[in-house]
């Protein structure tokens, strides 16, 4: 990744100034379709936490394991070659900062920068907005203007965790807009080595809280437990109730494009909004039931699996590593074709019932032996 100078800073500044009718939600969308076309040619193989290691201890030269040499080279010689990058998500990015180990973490961070292009998938909040439009904007009337969630899911390192922008500066409004462009130039270039180097002087982060979310739902789904009949209407009831939390995508949305056509104001009340909301998680309460339009959602979808063949296996009980797990399924089958990760979450994602290896082309390896075998195949070296 080719860190940015001194130049490149200044022709930033001079270009945006020459450009003030480009508005910085414009400019970030530009470099997202960009960056979506210049790797459109790549596969995709997604690592979570295990292989991640796996491989950065090989790398160290510190791994007993003969075989993840093997995927190390394989994997490296692909990347090379142009065949492969092995993008992260915001998943990936939380667990490396709880390494302690600041020589690890740097030599994972260094990995992740070779394998990777640079490239992460933006964070699931914003790839669901991104695939809840996406349903209702192809029907639209201005339909054809809107891209398809593959096109606005990647993003660079630096914003592994979402894009913000420097804002309320003491600048005048046009030399700030100049500002928020060139920083984001700035960041869109700079390796994770250099963004974890910001964090290594003890800055708080605030403590986990899956454990106590996993009780919960293990009480709530106890106390439920004879109310679970079919494994569809489990099913349902988790993906619509994720909807839920998402309903403020399509009623903004919707409220734009009124706003944009016919040139008045969809502002509305409080409880005008709360109504909207609830008509919207109807609809797409509906058009889920529907399976094209669920898998035009997998980051909803595949979450939703996941915590459903938890309720519908009475004898299990979530734990608080299932959420990094099953959001780092959502982030891969959808939008990667090798996902390669731990065994048990191999073996939830290829139950029968799931139907995941039938809608999405993501194979889902667990065993190295096995990656190093399908890496071999499909890309030599």
């Amino acid at each position: 990744m080719k860190e940015p100078t001194a130049p490149d800073i200044a022709a930033s500044f001079e270009f945006h100034r020459r450009h003030p009718e480009i508005s910085i939600d414009q400019y970030v969308k530009a470099k997202a379709l960009e960056l979506a076309e210049s790797i459109q040619g790549l596969e995709k193989i997604y690592l979570d936490k295990r292989f991640w290691v796996l491989l950065r201890d090989a790398h160290m030269g510190r791994s007993k394991i003969q075989a993840a040499y093997e995927l190390l080279g394989k994997i490296r010689s692909a990347v090379t070659s142009g065949k492969v990058l092995c993008p992260i998500s915001e998943s990936v990015f939380l667990e490396l900062l709880k390494q302690q180990d600041l020589t690890t973490r740097q030599a994972t961070a260094e990995l992740i920068d070779e394998f990777s292009y640079g490239v992460t998938l933006v964070p699931y909040e914003q790839r669901v907005a991104q695939e809840l439009i996406s349903v209702i904007a192809v029907s639209s009337p201005n339909g054809a203007q809107y891209h398809e969630p593959k096109d606005l899911v990647w993003s660079k390192l630096s914003y592994v965790l979402g894009v913000v922008h420097p804002s309320e500066t003491a600048f005048p409004p046009e030399e700030e807009l100049v500002i928020q462009k060139s920083f984001f130039d700035h960041m869109w270039q700079i390796p994770l080595v250099e963004v974890l180097s910001y964090l290594e002087d003890g800055e708080f982060f605030p403590p986990e809280t899956f454990g106590e979310t996993a009780d919960k739902l293990n009480e709530l789904n106890r106390n439920h437990q004879g109310e679970v009949k079919n494994f569809k209407q489990v099913y349902l009831d988790e993906i619509r109730g994720a909807l839920s939390l998402f309903m403020h995508v399509p009623r903004m949305w919707s409220e734009n494009e009124y706003e944009r056509v016919s040139g008045v104001s969809a502002a509305c009340s409080d409880h005008e909004m709360q109504e909207r909301e609830q008509k919207w998680h109807i609809v797409f309460g509906n058009l889920v039931t529907k399976r094209s339009v669920a898998l035009r959602l997998p980051s909803l979808h595949v979450s939703a699996l996941c915590h459903a063949a938890v309720r519908w296996d009475k004898g299990r009980k979530l734990v608080a590593n299932d959420f990094y797990d099953f959001h780092h399924a959502a982030a891969a089958v959808g939008y990667c074709r090798a996902f390669m990760t731990e065994k048990p979450l191999r073996s939830l994602l290829r139950q029968k019932h799931l139907q995941l290896a039938n809608d999405y082309p993501c194979v889902v390896i667990a065993d190295i032996n096995e990656a190093v075998e399908w890496v071999g195949e499909r890309f030599g070296g």
